[in-house]
């Protein structure tokens, strides 16, 4: 039998084989140029419904109101003397706007004429429009059931007579809240059914309470 030689005692074998060849990196792969495509309009949203806001209508009593006046007249001429007058006038207003208001009230009036007094009593209707702030101008006419008298002045105590006169002027209101003001009035009797108090100019200090 042939001897094997030992593998161990075998010199080792040196690589004769070229040197390999290092990859090439590869080129990217250009892809062909697209046209983009233009923009697609996008539809407009559409625009939302806005909800009115609900304006509550004031009740009749936020257009109520209650006042009352004082009135305080003088005049003087040759012919009867010294005139006087005090008197009372309750009303309740209703607002037709926030400038215009109306009503109706009541009068009471207590009268010195030339050293002779006596008093009436009657109704009346009034209007009121503001015309800056605090300032409004004033109207109102009334029928006054009086004691009656002759062309001269003197009063005839057994009878009577009904009145009417319109009186008109301007006045100025100072609110001390919300609710509660004070009013002054210059008035001036501008027609009457009797001539005796035509020329009297009407002092009046009131106030007015709104309901609500």
């Amino acid at each position: 039998m042939a001897q094997e030689r030992d593998s161990t005692q075998q010199k080792p074998q040196l690589d004769t084989s070229p040197p390999a060849v290092p990859a090439q990196p590869q080129a990217p792969v250009t892809q062909p140029n697209r046209p983009v495509p233009p923009p697609q309009p996008q539809p407009e949203p559409e625009p939302e419904e806005k909800e009115e806001p609900v304006t509550e209508r004031p009740s009749i009593r936020e257009k109520l109101f209650i006042g009352g006046s004082g009135d305080l007249g003088f005049s003087s001429n040759s012919y009867y003397g010294n005139f006087f007058n005090i008197g009372a006038s309750p009303i309740l207003g209703y607002r037709i706007t926030k400038r215009f208001a109306l009503g109706p009230g009541i009068v009471y009036n207590y009268y010195n004429l030339g050293g002779r007094s006596f008093s009436d009593y009657g109704a009346k209707a009034f209007t009121q429009v503001i015309l800056y702030k605090a300032f409004f101008l004033h109207a109102e006419h009334q029928i006054l059931n009086t004691q009656g008298y002759d062309s001269s002045g003197r009063i005839t105590p057994d009878s009577r007579q009904n009145i009417q006169s319109t009186l008109a002027g301007a006045g100025y209101r100072q609110m001390a809240s919300d609710r509660f003001g004070f009013d002054l009035y210059l008035l001036f009797n501008i027609a009457n059914s009797n001539g005796v108090r035509n020329s009297r100019p009407i002092l009046r200090a009131g106030f007015i309470y709104n309901l609500k």
